[in-house]
C-alpha cells in the first residue's frame, strides 16, 4: 500500500519537474531568440528546436498523467503529440477526462501557457535589454 503511495507521489512530482523544467526552458529561449536577432543567425533554427522540445516536454507530462490515472498513453497519441505538440495536449485531455474535466483541465492548461508566455516574453524583454537589442 505505501508502496503504491510512493509511486503516485513520484509520478505526480514528475509531472510537477516536467512543468519546471517547461518555465526554465520558456526562460532560457528568450535569450536565444534575443542573440539570434542581434547575430543574424538563422531565426528558424531557434524555433526548430523550440517547437521539438515542446512536443517533448508535452509527451513527457503526458505520459507521467497517463502513469498516474492508470490510463493507456497509446502509441497514435504519443505519434500526434509529437506532430502537434500544444495542440494535442487538449486531444489528450478530453481522450483521458472526457468532456467536463476536459474542459477544465484544458483551463487550467491554457492559464499554465499563458504564464509560460508571460515568462518567455518576460526573458525576452530582459534580454533585449541586456543586450542592447531594444
Amino acid at each position: 500500500m505505501t508502496q503504491a503511495l510512493n509511486t503516485q507521489s513520484s509520478i505526480g512530482r514528475s509531472k510537477k519537474n516536467v512543468l519546471v523544467v517547461a518555465g526554465l526552458f520558456s526562460a532560457a529561449l528568450g535569450p536565444l531568440i534575443v542573440s539570434s536577432i542581434e547575430t543574424n543567425s538563422p531565426f528558424p533554427i531557434v524555433r526548430l528546436v523550440s517547437i521539438v522540445c515542446i512536443a517533448l516536454l508535452v509527451l513527457a507530462w503526458c505520459y507521467f498523467d497517463s502513469l498516474e490515472r492508470h490510463r493507456p498513453f497509446h502509441a497514435w497519441l504519443r505519434i500526434v503529440i509529437l506532430f502537434f505538440g500544444v495542440f494535442a495536449l487538449f486531444i489528450y485531455l478530453f481522450q483521458s477526462r472526457g468532456f467536463k474535466q476536459g474542459i477544465r483541465s484544458s483551463g487550467m492548461a491554457l492559464l499554465s501557457l499563458a504564464g509560460l508566455f508571460t515568462l518567455l516574453l518576460a526573458s525576452t524583454l530582459l534580454s533585449g535589454l541586456v543586450f542592447g537589442v531594444l
